[in-house]
């Protein structure tokens, strides 16, 4: 994920430009500050202040991946939540209100409520609350139609955006990845041996190989207590090796995908869409997926894994 983050200390205020709309806003409980979410149709931006005075942090990011939580449709509170990262760090913002459901509480005044919770590598650093009286929001549109509106939609099971199923896009029609295989008498799900590969990279490709990447890779030699490998790194891909023959690949970058188009970057959604299911021994939120790579004897050696790993945004 890209987030462009940017430490005003000119005349920007914490408000909305011309061309943006507030999804929510609201001042700060005992800080003197204030909050804006704001947004168009390409854009959610993020901007926390003093109160009438430049901003202290401003965050831009895609509507396609800045993180949106709507609400769940049950409860008497309404409320939905946007997300955005910087780094480590992430900041999620919150608003809603308390639906009445009899006659008498609509005769009262109707309680609204948000906030900020700040965390770090997804632990908690803390949490600020709204003043009520002064906590604007606008549900039933913004953010989630700007989603809708590119093609995504919300998933309850993995809690992340999917790519709408009723939208007719490109390319040929995605097969389960995921298929049973026996390995040492057990029934286990593991992935085609064609997943093997990061961009143009095979496990099992031959160091020799390498000197075609353009510009070349220097290997470092790493000795631990049980194997001695060479080490490459090459734009966003770990290449380790054993004997002259790559054993381990690890992609930090989108561009190196595998071909089903599992990569980094995209959600548990997308991914679990892509297997067909969520693994087995995991569930729709996991931090990590582990899989077998099936191999054309069932007993065979080496036996190669996949190790998926989600971060604090829910994505590869």
């Amino acid at each position: 994920m890209i987030v462009f983050a940017v430490a005003l200390t000119t005349e920007a205020q914490a408000d909305c430009a011309l061309t943006r709309e507030a999804f929510t806003s609201c001042q700060i409980e005992g800080q003197n500050t204030e909050v804006f979410v704001c947004h168009d149709d390409q854009v959610a931006t993020y901007s926390y202040g003093p109160i009438g005075a430049p901003v202290d942090l401003f965050l831009l990011e895609t509507i396609e991946n800045v993180g949106f939580e709507p609400w769940s449709g049950v409860g008497k509170a309404i409320s939905e939540s946007v997300t955005f990262y910087n780094g480590e760090f992430s900041y999620e913002i919150g608003a809603g209100f308390d639906r009445p459901f009899s006659e008498e509480e609509m005769l009262q005044k109707i309680r609204r409520f948000g906030w900020i919770e700040i965390a770090q590598n997804g632990q908690s650093l803390g949490r600020l609350e709204c003043i009520p009286d002064t906590v604007s929001y606008d549900f039933g549109g913004g953010i989630y139609d700007a989603k809708v509106a590119v093609g995504l939609v919300w998933d309850h099971y993995s809690e992340t955006r999917l790519p709408d199923p009723k939208i007719q896009r490109a390319g040929p029609i995605q097969k389960s990845l995921l298929m049973t295989g026996i390995y040492l008498g057990v029934i286990e799900e593991c992935l085609p041996p064609a997943e093997l590969k990061l961009g143009s990279i095979e496990l099992g490709y031959s160091v020799a190989d390498l000197s075609k990447l353009v510009p070349p890779v220097v290997g470092e030699v790493i000795t631990s207590s049980v194997l001695e490998i060479e080490r490459f790194m090459y734009e966003g891909l770990r290449m380790d090796a054993y004997q002259g023959k790559i054993i381990e690949l690890q992609a930090t970058s989108p561009f190196w995908g595998m071909p089903s188009g599992l990569k980094v970057g995209i959600t548990h959604g997308e991914v679990i869409s892509i297997l067909g299911h969520v693994p087995s021994g995991a569930d729709a939120t996991s931090q990590k997926f582990g899989l077998i790579a099936r191999l054309g004897n069932q007993d065979s050696y080496p036996v190669w894994y996949v190790v998926i790993s989600f971060g604090q945004d829910k994505r590869v």
